[in-house]
């Protein structure tokens, strides 16, 4: 009663006997009548990488020094550039010290 499910999704699969003999495979790769030449697609040649630019410095049209890092951005005066320069060398002597 229940053998028909015993078909049912049965694959079959080669086997070495399906493989035909070395020697017939020579006269198949000697054979250049058979082979299909396979199309070689265009390629576009990889392009430069631009720099990513991380930071910049620079001045103003109001003669104010503007620090851009990442998506912000300080503008200082003299005297701000000068308390920056300041702190900055504070740090690297706490940096320093506590390496020591």
């Amino acid at each position: 009663m229940f053998e028909w499910f015993k078909n049912i999704g049965r694959r079959e699969y080669p086997t070495w006997e399906d493989v035909p003999p070395h020697s017939d495979m020579e006269k198949i790769g000697q054979d250049m009548s058979k082979v299909i030449p396979f199309p070689v697609p265009e390629v576009d040649p990889p392009k430069e990488r631009t720099g990513k630019t991380c930071y910049s410095i620079g001045l103003t049209d109001d003669n104010r020094v503007s620090l851009i890092v990442g998506y912000g951005s300080i503008h200082m005066n003299s005297v701000g550039v000068q308390q920056m320069i300041d702190q900055l060398a504070l740090f690297k002597s706490q940096i320093e010290s506590n390496e020591e």
